[in-house]
């Protein structure tokens, strides 16, 4: 079997674990379900919606060829993960089987459910370990040696933190501080742009790079004031299927501080389970916490370059409801973020890492 083809193989055993996981009938499940509320804070039936639908596990022949094309290859590969995202273990780890048959991870403390699943469950494959000769270890500290990968998550700084002073020769794949955005355009129905985004903020309660905190309506402010209004009504629809998790008391505090940002320059819309700005003259893109709180502008095609400039290094995901001139504005600014329709924010294709941000490079 040629190296691309025992890598494809490996990539296969690990997304095989994943089914297990997603699978509530299966120990691997059930154990899952009981055990990621506590640690992630998403109520029940958010855990639900991650593992039921946000786990990458039926790519397409087509989504691993292009996997295997962004994956390098190294005698070991390093995983250091995060928390922010219950599910992203999986593909992290079917990138770093891609990349070699030998994968020492070192999860996240505050949640490793998944990442102890996912070891357990290969550890015990014969077909992972026996006929592919693979290995999954978790560790408590990594230690690459010239020649291996490392692949970081997590914020800009805690990549900083783990990369500094590494030996030369380790090839680091930093996947770092992301956020989604959606865009409204001008011929979009707003009801139903509207019911979609609810679909794309609610899973892991806004916290991953895909999730949107902006939203950038075309047209004037009346117009966006009505997809707020629209927005409002399907987020607490949304709710009442997949309630928020409980908030702490820092998170309730960033939430009251945007809201009064909010009502001194527009509108903000707080309810138990969300909350809406909304700038109708943005002189700047205020950023929300994430916590089912979005951030709602009026925007023309022309005003992209300036209010985006700070954050188009961050842009991870882009959502549009067409392909429209300020779909169009946002990508010149933003040329490496994955774009989907709205609604389909969250469910990338398991094509490589979410982030394609370092295919800049």
């Amino acid at each position: 079997m040629s190296a691309e083809a025992e890598a494809r193989a490996r990539v296969l055993r690990v997304i095989a674990a994943g089914r297990r996981i997603q699978d509530p009938n299966d120990p691997l499940g059930a154990e899952a379900r009981a055990r990621l509320p506590a640690v992630t804070g998403l109520d029940p039936k958010g855990v639900e919606l991650a593992l039921s639908a946000h786990l990458e596990t039926h790519p397409t022949d087509v989504e691993l060829d292009t996997l295997l094309t962004r994956t390098g290859r190294a005698p070991r590969c390093h995983v250091v993960l995060a928390a922010n995202v219950c599910t992203a273990p999986l593909r992290a780890l079917a990138l770093a089987a891609a990349t070699s048959p030998d994968v020492v991870v070192r999860p996240s403390r505050r949640d490793p459910v998944v990442t102890d699943l996912l070891v357990r469950a290969l550890s015990a494959d014969e077909a992972f370990v026996r006929t592919h000769h693979a290995s999954l270890t978790r560790a408590a500290s990594i230690t690459p040696a010239p020649g291996d990968e490392l692949h970081v998550y997590g914020s800009d700084a805690s990549i900083e933190a783990v990369t500094r002073g590494l030996p030369a020769g380790i090839s680091v794949r930093g996947h770092g501080t992301g956020l989604g955005l959606a865009v409204v355009g001008e011929n979009a129905a707003l009801d139903d742009a509207a019911e979609a985004l609810a679909w794309d903020v609610v899973p892991f309660d806004q916290r991953g790079c895909l999730s949107p905190r902006f939203v950038l309506v075309e047209g004037r402010a009346s117009r966006a004031e009505a997809f707020v209004q629209a927005l409002d009504a399907a987020l607490s629809r949304a709710a009442a299927r997949v309630p928020r998790g409980p908030l702490d008391p820092a998170l309730a505090a960033d939430i009251a501080l945007y809201g009064a940002t909010m009502e001194a320059v527009g509108l903000f819309l707080a309810r138990p389970s969300h909350a809406v700005g909304f700038d109708p003259s943005p002189r700047a893109l205020v950023l929300p916490p994430a916590a089912r709180v979005v951030h709602v502008v009026a925007l023309a095609p022309c005003d992209v370059p300036r209010l985006l400039a700070p954050w188009a290094p961050f842009v991870t995901a882009v959502g549009s409801s067409n392909d429209g001139a300020l779909v169009r504005a946002v990508l010149e600014r933003a040329p490496f973020a994955r774009c989907s329709s709205i609604g389909e924010m969250q469910r990338p294709p398991l094509d490589g890492p979410v982030d394609l941000r370092s295919s800049r490079a």
